[in-house]
């Protein structure tokens, strides 16, 4: 396992050394866009390495590279003899999309190389005890195979759907209930090594990036770090009672992490989920948060089935809430089909508005603005930078050219990757062209505004019409090839959709913040 540490040491390093390089070569093409816009030359500011790498040798990437070897010989020495422990973790607290922060630990580099080479080992090893109808931070499942899953287990006439949001999982885990689940023989295959490690990892120290330097640690006692992917093997575990415990009831369910969801065809089944939920709470220091819970609901799946709006559950009865879709894993799932919820079209949204407002009109709000964007035959420059940087979020780097060649023609294309990986399991596509409409409206109110401003700075320029917008005739530049069609989000979920039914999902990589484990 030395050698093996060693190459996940300089792993690790050069990926890290690669990340801040990237930060370095964006900084520098972002300064050439600047220019490029604005006509004025980027005040060009010194690469410095992150602070925090100053705080110990074991955070410097080179330093891991060159001491590789003696650093692996080292860990391994202190983990034959049990004395292993994590160098303290510097502690990052990252915003939270619904307000609040998040801490995120930064691990040194051979600690979180160790993290990574034990998550995988104990992931393989143990992928057999895991529940199947868990999908997160494993190699053999994810997020489409848990959609699959909920799309062929609600056409039933009859069919509740139970969800319950566990309050701070990943903080809250009781780290006594974790020591017994990985200390249990009978759960997991883990060697008493990796188990020292594992436990050395729950009561890590760190301190946040201020009080790093003055040596102001604490030593965890609550939950699991995140920032480690060990904490991927060890969420998976501490859910793995529960797991088992719904298995065990009538109907089905799929969890992703925390996030869970379980179908019942009778409202006894599901009240009897509803309680394994909270026996799980009980034992593994975990609260159910019910301001966000929608906890059991009938699900209406079309107008021809009769309608319930009560139960009776033995001595018990009461009103039953009807609802006709629910949210999941980015899904909408409705009696239409499998849409897109209403967060990841927010999402998508903002992410599309920044990149709109910075490219059209933030320069120019400043009053800083180069006519050379403006051309007689391509013009704007800053709508076609616009669009191509619009496309590539949506297409994942494919251009229009290889879309179009594949619907009509069949060419198989280079990959599905980006937003486009998101839409294979869609099948109402209802919300995608309200996105198209969106598009295209926002585009035009920005591309009005932008003419506003510029001809208050003295420059006259024609308003692009619609028509023109989507088929990109607007640009008549021949000498510089360009694609200023509008993007489409239907011509892109027509071409993930395609591929996934000629040819499976292997080849359709999973977006990013569905795959937690390309973080670590």
């Amino acid at each position: 396992m030395e050698a093996e540490l060693r190459e996940e040491i300089e792993a690790k390093a050069r990926a890290v050394l690669a990340k801040q390089r990237s930060t370095e070569r964006r900084s520098m093409r972002y300064g050439q866009r600047f220019e490029n816009r604005t006509g004025i030359a980027p005040v060009a500011s010194p690469h410095t390495n992150p602070a925090h790498w100053a705080f110990h040798p074991q955070f410097d990437p080179i330093h891991c590279i060159r001491h590789s070897k003696y650093i692996a010989k080292n860990i391994w020495r202190k983990i034959d003899a049990g004395e292993y422990e994590p160098i303290p973790a510097v502690q990052f607290d990252i915003p939270k999309p619904g307000g609040g922060t998040r801490p995120i630990m930064s691990f040194a580099i051979p600690d979180s190389a160790l993290a990574n080479l034990l998550h995988r080992r104990l992931t393989k090893r143990n992928s057999r005890l895991f529940s199947g109808y868990s999908y997160a931070y494993r190699q053999d499942r994810n997020v489409f195979d848990a959609v699959l899953l909920l799309q062929r287990s609600l056409w039933n006439s009859k069919t509740y759907i139970i969800q319950y949001d566990f309050r701070a999982f990943f903080d809250s885990i009781s780290q006594e209930y974790l020591r017994k689940i990985v200390s249990d023989k009978d759960r997991f295959i883990i060697s008493e090594a990796e188990r020292k490690v594992i436990f050395s990892f729950l009561s890590h120290r760190s301190a946040c990036f201020d009080r790093y330097p003055h040596a102001d640690f604490t030593h965890r006692d609550k939950g699991v770090p995140q920032g480690s992917s060990l904490s991927l093997f060890l969420a998976n575990a501490a859910a793995h009672d529960l797991d088992l415990a719904l298995e065990r009831q009538n109907g089905t369910f799929v969890r992703f992490a925390d996030d869970v969801v379980a179908v019942t065809h009778s409202y006894a089944d599901a009240a009897r989920v509803a309680a394994q939920f909270r026996l799980h709470c009980g034992a593994a220091g975990l609260e159910i948060n019910y301001e966000k819970s929608p906890g059991i609901k009938y699900f209406d799946i079309g107008p021809s089935l009769d309608p319930r709006n009560l139960f009776i559950d033995h001595d018990d009865a009461g009103n039953l809430e009807t609802i006709k879709k629910f949210d999941f894993l980015g899904h909408s799932f409705s009696q239409h089909g499998t849409g897109l919820s209403e967060k990841s079209v927010k999402r998508i949204k903002r992410r599309i508005s920044r990149m709109i407002y910075i490219h059209l009109l933030l320069y120019l709000k400043r009053g800083q603005f180069s006519p050379n964007r403006l051309s007689q035959t391509a013009f704007d420059w800053d709508l076609v930078t616009c669009l191509n940087e619009i496309r590539r979020y949506m297409y994942g780097g494919l251009f229009e050219s290889e879309i179009f060649a594949f619907l009509t023609l069949g060419t198989k294309l280079r990959a599905v990757r980006g937003l486009m990986a998101f839409y294979p399991m869609v099948t109402d596509s209802r919300d995608l062209v309200a996105l198209d409409g969106w598009l295209l409206n926002v585009v035009r109110r920005a591309l009005r505004e932008r003419r506003r401003l510029l001809h208050a700075a003295g420059y006259t320029v024609p308003l692009v019409p619609n028509s023109a917008l989507i088929s990109g005739s607007w640009y008549n530049e021949p000498t510089i090839q360009n694609e200023c069609k509008m993007p489409s989000f239907v011509m892109g979920w027509r071409a993930a959709r395609k591929f996934y039914l000629r040819f499976g999902l292997n080849e359709i990589r999973a977006p990013s913040y569905y795959s937690i484990t390309s973080m670590y």
